[in-house]
């Protein structure tokens, strides 16, 4: 059942759908110094996207890339 279909709803935002189960799976590779790289999938690994993090000189980086807490911080208002 689609968005596009007279009166349905989405199953993520049905509200007569009491339980979901959301997976996500991650991988992490260790690039240089503290640079890291993770790819997340979505649920039927149709979708993929990745990102870096790496932290400031003085914790060893070279301030490139977001920091890992960066990232934290921003998924709570997202």
């Amino acid at each position: 059942m689609g968005t596009s279909d007279t009166g349905s709803i989405p199953p993520g935002v049905d509200p007569d759908i009491l339980e979901r189960l959301v997976t996500v799976e991650a991988a992490t590779v260790h690039l240089d110094a503290m640079q890291h790289e993770a790819t997340i999938h979505s649920d039927d690994r149709t979708v993929s996207y990745s990102f870096r993090s790496d932290e400031p000189p003085q914790l060893t980086g070279h301030d490139e890339h977001p920091y890992p807490l960066h990232y934290f911080a921003a998924s709570i208002g997202l």
